[in-house]
């Protein structure tokens, strides 16, 4: 079988739907290169997660177990380095743009539409509203910070009390202290 090239990377700045008939994707580079994917969007996406350890689906999962984000949830792709994407509108929604929040300088809106500005001066138009994306960027930042903050997490196991030794063969002793139940 031969191995699928992924060509998100750190330099990746967005990916959105290419609207043609052979490729359903493209990829916006820093270089300021587009690459054009005959896979879709989420499957990029779910790819490159998977690479890094988990799906897509669980990467989303993830971030709704610890933050609010029920819907347009921010994913980290990849926890080293740290790559984060968001969403602009619903992923299911065939003209969602994924956005990669560390290449992003600023928003604007002009003439009715609404303008993404990225650190390498080029711009892209996006189908949503500068509230949307401020709000997301929000979102991006909170999920970056939850995730690369060792400090803040509770340990997730508590050290026991002075040395023992417990073996599952020997019967439950009443004296014992009780067990953790999860």
């Amino acid at each position: 079988m031969r191995e699928r090239e992924n060509p998100i990377t750190m330099n990746t700045m967005a990916i959105y739907p290419a609207y043609h008939e052979r490729y359903q994707s493209v990829i916006l580079n820093q270089t300021g290169d587009h690459v054009f994917s005959k896979r879709s969007v989420k499957d990029l996406l779910d790819d490159v997660c998977m690479r890094n350890g988990a799906s897509y689906d669980g990467r989303v999962k993830a971030v709704k177990h610890v933050l609010p984000y029920f819907r347009k949830t921010p994913v980290i792709i990849s926890q080293d380095p740290y790559i984060l994407a968001f969403p602009t509108m619903s992923p299911q929604h065939y003209e969602c743009t994924w956005l990669f929040s560390s290449h992003i300088e600023n928003f604007t809106h002009s003439n009715g539409k609404t303008f993404v500005h990225f650190k390498n001066g080029s711009m892209l138009e996006v189908s949503c509203s500068v509230k949307v994306l401020r709000t997301q960027m929000e979102r991006a930042s909170a999920t970056l910070t939850y995730f690369s903050s060792d400090a803040d997490l509770p340990p997730l196991i508590e050290e026991m009390p002075g040395p023992a030794i417990y073996s599952s063969m020997l019967p439950f002793n009443p004296e014992d202290p009780p067990p953790i139940q999860i």
